[in-house]
């Protein structure tokens, strides 16, 4: 039986198994609520402030400026909400061709309720360009929503100079920065963000965590009312589940990009190696600004759905884009948005982890390779 290869990660990560540990007293012994006076429960909510210190940290924030929410989803339609909400006024939003669905979803629902939204165009390698964000800006534009990595093609995009122009303009600045963190360095004081999404699951966390950054003075609205994370976001704190997060950010403050390099030398060598033995690939997205674990290719005449499949048949784990609208049939709006030649070049994405091994990466490379192989013989 061929041993399975996990190389979506982009989707999700493993759970690590320190964060695991470091879970499971809070599922088992200190089950206290955070809200309750007594010690079992203080002291729970002790913890859970650690955690927010050290995500503060990571990010360059105050701890104040943190939020826990159930994942990054939730994380940027309250930012979004929050942004309209308190400049009612204001009737225009920027954002981009290739955000994530739940910032497009919102979208939709804002323009069907009166509001105008600009989306960006990217180039055929991805890439924004800011001279037309810079001319998209109006009297009533009230928010920018830009991510920071996109999750189909790895592009970093250049978050510290939209937030200057933002700043310039006196207009809120949202970042979705899920697939970023751990992989990027984030401050968001040097990039004056305003409000920022984080996910657990994307770093070796579990799914149902997520986190909102939102900067001292900026206005604030919940979204779900109630008196938790200072009255911010209502609901009993998912202890468990935070103390996983504050385990898997305390693992990227000590590694030091350590596996920020590996992952870009393992994604490096396996670009070179698939190029050398296989014919016609290319590479979508900017090569010189990617985050270290991501890559979209695709191999010409061949269907992606169809390597991705073949490739599970073999034990190897691939997507053909995000996750988040892998249920439906619909091509990429990230590739569409970069004018791809999708009928000749359709792609797989490939997204390594920390846990990553050159030996998943060779035997990969070998049932790739005889995969295509076989269909062209067909």
């Amino acid at each position: 039986m061929n041993k399975e290869i996990f190389l979506d990660n982009n989707a999700t990560t493993k759970v690590d198994e320190r964060v695991l540990n470091a879970m499971l007293p809070y599922l088992k012994e200190s089950y206290g609520n955070p809200s309750s006076t007594y010690s079992f429960g203080t002291n729970v909510k002790d913890k859970i402030n650690e955690v927010r210190n050290n995500v503060a940290k990571l990010i360059n924030a105050d701890s104040s400026e943190i939020i826990f929410t159930s994942c990054a989803s939730e994380s940027n339609v309250t930012a979004i909400m929050n942004a309209i909400r308190n400049n009612k006024q204001k009737k225009h939003i920027i954002t981009t061709k290739v955000e994530h669905a739940s910032i497009l979803e919102t979208m939709k629902y804002l323009e069907d309720n009166g509001y105008d939204v600009t989306y960006l165009n990217v180039d055929d390698k991805g890439r924004l360009n800011i001279n037309e964000l810079r001319d998209a800006i109006r009297e009533d534009t009230c928010l920018i929503a830009v991510m920071m990595a996109n999750n189909e093609l790895g592009n970093v995009y250049p978050i510290e100079e939209i937030g200057k122009i933002a700043k310039e303009h006196n207009i809120l600045f949202h970042c979705d920065a899920v697939q970023a963190i751990g992989k990027v360095d984030i401050d968001v004081n040097r990039m004056n963000i305003d409000t920022l999404s984080l996910a657990g699951h994307k770093i070796h966390a579990p799914k149902g965590i997520g986190v909102l950054y939102v900067r001292k003075g900026v206005p604030f609205i919940p979204l779900i009312f109630g008196h938790q994370e200072g009255n911010r976001r209502g609901g009993t704190e998912n202890v468990a589940y935070i103390i996983g997060l504050g385990e898997a950010v305390k693992i990227i403050l000590e590694d030091n990009h350590q596996s920020c390099i590996k992952m870009k030398e393992l994604r490096d060598y396996m670009e070179k190696e698939i190029k050398e033995r296989v014919k016609e690939i290319y590479i979508y997205g900017d090569i010189d600004s990617r985050t270290p674990n991501t890559s979209n290719m695709a191999i010409k005449g061949i269907k992606g759905e169809e390597l991705m499949l073949l490739l599970e048949s073999f034990g190897v784990y691939v997507s053909t884009g995000s996750a988040c609208n892998a249920q439906i049939a619909l091509p990429s709006h990230v590739l569409v948005a970069c004018h791809a030649d999708l009928d000749n070049y359709s792609p797989i994405r490939i997204s390594l982890s920390k846990d990553t091994t050159k030996e998943e990466i060779d035997t990969f490379i070998k049932r790739l390779e005889n995969i295509v192989n076989m269909i062209r013989k067909r």
